[in-house]
């Protein structure tokens, strides 16, 4: 689809980055989540994001490693990097994300880097993280391929 006429002279450069995101290139983003409960969820929005008949328009650049290592440093530092090849955050809250010291560092990270966050809540019952409280994140209550598609477009604007 080509760009309108004068959007760029009208929204400018983050318009135009936002714009991008959800019309052109795919975003990259990197997808928190508790790996041992909720793994389907991250994989749910990346199949989403492969399929066609989807118009979620994302590249996942999360890492895909056990924690369980010796090598603390070496994951904290392949993490941030990833953290920092993304354009945006997406924290999956299920009913033990709260618990998880791995997403709180990934939340702290994100919110350090300036990367615009988008806390995803399977249901409203679920207790949030503390770092997701108060950071300015894009709450969504639910978990459906559109409402992470309409977040993305705002916090990509």
């Amino acid at each position: 689809m080509p760009l309108p006429l004068g959007y760029l002279a009208i929204t400018g450069f983050v318009g135009l980055v936002g714009y991008l995101a959800v019309r052109g290139k795919a975003s990259k983003v990197f997808i928190s989540y508790y790996s041992k409960r909720d793994s389907h969820y991250k994989n749910l929005i990346v199949a989403w994001a492969k399929n066609n008949k989807f118009k979620l328009n994302i590249e996942d650049v999360s890492t895909d490693i056990k924690i369980k290592s010796e090598n603390l440093q070496y994951l904290k530092r392949r993490m941030k990097e990833k953290i920092e090849e993304s354009d945006c955050v997406i924290v999956f809250v299920g009913v033990d994300t709260h618990e998880r010291p791995w997403v709180d560092w990934e939340v702290e990270r994100a919110i350090e880097l300036k990367k615009p966050i988008i806390a995803v809540k399977e249901k409203r019952t679920h207790k949030s993280p503390k770092s997701l409280l108060g950071c300015g994140a894009i709450w969504i209550n639910g978990f459906s391929e559109e409402k992470i598609r309409e977040a993305l477009k705002v916090a990509l604007s």
